[in-house]
């Protein structure tokens, strides 16, 4: 069970901080304010997962430890699966940017309306459980950010709500798959805002062509629909933990503070 910590007091943040840009099309023209910098919001598991990573795991037999060099190729995909499709990733960024997903009437499968919203296909395998997805052309993170108290949890919003760490899985490291395409986003150069904004609000040829970003965040409230919080790009990350921390940037958060779910989010 998750230790659940307090709120903390409103610190300013330097105005500086704040990408100034325009507005993607059903959001409001940006807001350029200052919120909690110190604000710990985050994902519900996070100290579960912690708890299970005091030591490296043995193999069944002998006393050496799983490496990753000797990691086990993964197994091919299905065709079904999410690792076999490309999410509809413009889709997603031009409907919903600062939005919920709602999932469809009479069902109240969260994720999986997430999943519907990206998918190509009509019922796509995928796991309920997991806080990572792995796409072919992506991979998306659900972060849980506070429960319906007000409390929160490890994974923190700053600057402004441009920034958010997060915490992998305890038996991931640098060298597994997911992780290194996480990690490959630190050096790649992403569409600007700008342009983003321009081709939402005017078409594709409005602005150069738009290149599937592979790194995408959906957040939420406990018990709430997942809102679509853009693309993030890996800032710094520590390998030598388990499990280890992220930080990451929000590409798009000089958009998300015109909309309100998105300041929801950092006003726990």
């Amino acid at each position: 069970m998750s230790t659940k910590t307090t709120k903390t007091p409103r610190r300013a943040v330097d105005a500086s901080d704040v990408r100034r840009s325009g507005r993607v099309r059903k959001l409001p023209a940006p807001v350029y304010t200052t919120f909690d910098v110190d604000d710990d919001l985050g994902d519900a598991n996070a100290k579960r997962k912690r708890a299970k990573r005091n030591a490296p795991r043995a193999e069944t037999r002998g006393t050496t430890t799983t490496s990753s060099a000797a990691r086990k190729p993964s197994a091919p995909a299905s065709a079904n699966s999410l690792r076999a499709l490309d999410a509809r990733l413009w889709d997603v960024y031009v409907n919903y940017l600062g939005l919920p997903i709602p999932p469809p009437p009479n069902d109240g499968g969260l994720k999986a309306a997430v999943v519907r919203a990206l998918s190509p296909v009509a019922n796509p395998k995928f796991s309920k459980m997991s806080g990572i997805q792995e796409w072919k052309n992506c991979v998306a993170l659900y972060v849980n950010v506070g429960d319906k108290h007000g409390n929160t949890y490890d994974n923190v919003f700053s600057r402004a709500g441009s920034r958010i760490s997060w915490f992998a899985q305890p038996r991931q490291d640098a060298d597994t798959p997911v992780i290194r395409a996480i990690a490959k986003t630190a050096t790649m150069d992403a569409e600007s805002v700008e342009d983003a904004r321009r081709r939402a609000e005017e078409g594709e040829d409005a602005a150069p062509r738009y290149l599937d970003w592979p790194l995408h965040l959906f957040c939420r409230m406990e018990g709430c629909e997942y809102v679509y919080c853009g693309r993030l790009k890996m800032v710094d990350f520590e390998p030598n933990k388990r499990p280890m921390k992220f930080t990451m940037q929000l590409l798009d958060a000089s958009l998300l503070r015109g909309s309100e779910h998105f300041l929801g989010l950092l006003e726990i």
